[in-house]
This record gives structure tokens, sequence and C-alpha cells, in this order.
């Protein structure tokens, strides 16, 4: 067979999968690597997946930098089975042709081999005259700083404009106004499903206060006060399994386990990884699971495991302060919870005033399904269940 030349390109891992944002290579430049070996991190929705070298062979081009995001099927770098010179290689990008982001990609050898191009047929790789010529770095960066590449000068070979080219450019030019901050891959579809679940799913909203006294004289070493909110969430969607279904265009499915959706706060953004099976769990075990999937969410190493849709969703922001809010719904789930603060409230107790920890929780219930009175039930239960631990 002859030397050829492999693309890298930015993978199609699962069927909402649009792009992709480049957190780093894990080979460098010129690196002798077999197939299977780990090549390339990408951040996809809500984590970080590491893509295989498709062959084996030596990676001539790296076309990307940590933080690109680029369209499914976009070239990322090249790999070389044999010798190939810069010509050969710049004529390969040069005609690269994506492939249709609507179709999955195959990584397999023998769908690489159909993409390669053999170095003894690469075509010339000089442009038109009086074409600029540009490398796809280059290109992107100056479309994101706003460079005019026509008012570059190229340093590279045969006067090709390079990366450091263009950010030269752009530190000379004239300072111009706030540049907008291009949303990550993950904000994007953050946004894309809240603004959809908002538009789709009737919302109505229920708040209840909740004396706490009890929940947190119960808390001790290896128990949060997180683990016995969840556990009483559990304790409440047992007694209201209209709350532990999914709402889909064939109808209502009652789930069998009650498992839970915790969100996180992390610095990529939100995540809501799975607990599964609360109600079969003591408050030990609850506690050391949550903790775990809070611990690797912030590190940014959940799998996809860990980020499918369960029965319903609780966010608790009252660890940072918030004392009430409304949230969004998940689909197809049929409610979520908003937790707030824990706070020292004066209060009526048989005709005396008293200050006792009081929690506002409210619930958000999808209306299709979750009638007024099924929600004032499902916080009646969590109450209950908090109240008298």
């Amino acid at each position: 067979m002859a030397d050829a030349l492999y693309p890298i390109t930015v993978p199609k891992w699962g069927i909402e999968m649009q792009e992709g944002t480049i957190t780093g290579w894990q080979v460098a430049l010129g690196a002798e690597v077999a197939k299977g070996d780990e090549l390339i991190d990408i951040e996809t929705d809500k984590i970080v997946n590491t893509m295989e070298a498709p062959v084996a062979g030596t990676v001539c081009r790296q076309l990307v930098d940590e933080g690109e995001t680029l369209k499914v099927g976009e070239l990322l770098g090249v790999i070389a089975t044999g010798e190939a010179s810069d010509a050969d290689i710049d004529a390969f990008v040069a005609n690269f042709t994506p492939a249709d982001a609507s179709f999955g990609i195959d990584e397999s050898e023998d769908t690489a081999a159909a993409t390669a191009t053999s170095v003894a047929e690469a075509p010339d790789a000089s442009p038109p005259s009086g074409e600029v010529r540009v490398s796809p770095v280059a290109r992107r960066l100056a479309k994101k700083l706003g460079v005019d590449l026509a008012e570059v000068t190229g340093t590279g070979r045969n006067g090709r404009i390079s990366k450091e080219d263009v950010e030269r450019a752009a530190a000379a030019a004239p300072a111009a106004g706030p540049a907008a901050t291009p949303l990550t891959s993950r904000r994007q579809t953050i946004a894309r499903r809240l603004v959809a679940a908002k538009q789709d799913v009737p919302h109505y909203y229920v708040s209840r206060r909740i004396d706490m006294q009890a929940a947190l004289a119960a808390k001790r070493d290896g128990v949060s006060v997180n683990a016995i909110i969840m556990r009483a969430v559990a304790t409440a969607m047992e007694a209201e399994p209209l709350l532990n279904s999914h709402l889909s265009d064939e109808g209502l499915t009652a789930r069998d386990s009650v498992d839970i959706n915790m969100a996180v706060d992390t610095e990529q953004g939100l995540v809501a990884p799975l607990l599964r099976g609360v109600q079969a769990m003591d408050l030990e075990a609850l506690t050391a699971a949550s903790r775990d999937l809070a611990e690797r969410a912030r590190g940014n190493a959940l799998d996809k495991a860990d980020l499918e849709i369960g029965g319903f969703t609780v966010s608790n922001l009252g660890i940072l302060g918030a004392t009430e809010f409304t949230a969004i719904i998940t689909p197809p789930q049929t409610g979520i919870l908003a937790v707030g603060a824990v706070v020292e409230t004066p209060v009526a107790i048989n005709g005396d005033v008293a200050v006792r920890p009081q929690m506002a929780v409210t619930l958000s219930a999808d209306h299709r399904v979750v009638d007024g009175a099924d929600a004032a039930r499902f916080l009646a239960s969590l109450a209950d269940a908090l109240e008298h631990i």
C-alpha cells in the first residue's frame, strides 16, 4: 500500500453532537502513534472525551489549539504513515473537505483509508495566482480576532500566513471595543436545551417552607444535610410517582427505581450527574455517593452513564446563600425541586414566637401530567420526611 496521509477530524459522539471544543493534545507534533493511542481531548456537551488515533503513523500536522471549537467532521490534524513532504501535507490540508455533520463518522481504519490521500497522488499545493496562502489555524484565528488577511504579511514559506502572523497583526491594530466571548460547546448545549424546555413544557410552581430542626440534628460525621434532603426527596417521589416518570410522545412511563439528578456548579458550567437507587441507600452511602459525583463533576471526570436522565432533578443553591428560586424542568422529567438556604426565622408555635431553622423549597412541575394537588402532596411528603426524620 502506498504511503498515505490520514485526516484527524472532529468525531460525532452522539446524535445531538454538532461541534466539539479542543481541550488539549495528548501527543506532540511529530510523535509516532499506534492505532488506538490517545490522541486529543475534545469537550462535547458536558463531558470531555479522548479521541484515539485511527491509524498508526506520525502526527505531521496539528491544526488546532486548546480552546478552539470546530464542527463535526472538520480537520484537526494529519497523520502520515510514511515519508511526506511539507508540500504534500499542505496540499492535503488545502483540499480536505469536511464530512457531513448529520451523519456519524466511522473512525475505523477502512474509513480512514477511504478518506486518505496518497502522497504520490497529492495535488500541487501552490495556490492560484493572487490567492493568499493561509494556514487553517490562522484563518480561524483571523476570523475570531477580526483581522483582514489581505492586510497581513505572511512570514512562512512562500509567504504563507501563520497563526503568529495573525497575532502580530491583531496586536498592531488600533484598540477596538470589548470583543464578545464565544459560548463554549457545553454552554451552547445548555442554552439550547433550557430554551426548548421552557418553551415546550407548561411549568407551574408550588412553594413551601420546611422546618429543618430535626434534619440538622440528624447531621453527623459521614452524613451531610444534602444527603438527608436527597433521601427525603426519594421518599416524596415514592409517595407521588407522577414525579418519578418520563413524558414522551408515546405517553407517560413510570420508573421503577428512584434515580435523582443532582445539579452541580462547575467551572465549565452546570451539570446534573445521576444518583442511582437513592431509595435503597442509607444516609452514609448516599453522602459518599453524592460527594463522589460532585467531585468528579468539578474535576471533569464524569462519564456518559453519570449524565443519564433519571426520574427527577434537585437543584440546591442554598449552599451558595440563595434563599428561594425556581428551576427549569429537564425533559422528559416531569418536575425539578429548587432548594434554598436554611435560614433562622421567627415562627409562631402554639401561640408563641420561636426562632427555627426554615428552608424554602419550590417545585417546578409539568402541568400536562402533574396537577397542583399532586405537587402539594409531594411537598407535604417531603416536609414530613425532613421534619420527622
